[in-house]
């Protein structure tokens, strides 16, 4: 199985209300878009992959991920990217990191928009550690 994630609308729900790059409104989620793609590749059940994107702070970011079904509409992801202190650092802010890199931990609540005989889509809502983040999906 492959799967192609692009994402993404981000709230933060821990520290919202940080001057954040690329922020849609001021509301009390501190929403942002920021650009990511996740590839992965694997089976139904369990899949690796590499994250590529943008980060709270517009820095760029690189690192890996897996995905483990927890049942038929939701996984669970760990993985993890480098973090860019110094943009962070520009907009004031503390980044959300472990000595330069920041964790993913989280489920990811899929709802499915078509499912095919030969690839889905669906519409990815990864709720992680500070964050709830929006994408869209198509697995092969």
């Amino acid at each position: 199985m492959i799967s192609i994630i692009y994402g993404g609308i981000t709230h933060h729900y821990l520290a919202s209300n940080l001057p954040y790059c690329n922020r849609i409104n001021n509301n009390s989620f501190g929403t942002i878009h920021n650009e990511y793609v996740i590839g992965m590749v694997g089976s139904e059940n369990f899949k690796l992959g590499v994250l590529s994107g943008k980060d709270s702070a517009c820095g760029n970011i690189l690192g890996p991920i897996m995905a483990a079904k927890v049942s038929e509409n939701v996984d669970f992801m760990l993985g993890g990217y480098n973090t860019n202190v110094k943009e962070f650092h520009n907009l004031g802010i503390e980044p959300p990191s472990f000595n330069g890199y920041t964790p993913i931990i989280g489920f990811d609540f899929k709802l499915n928009l078509y499912d095919g005989e030969s690839y889905k889509i669906n519409i990815d809502n990864l709720v992680s550690l500070g964050v709830i983040t929006h994408a869209i999906s198509i697995n092969f």
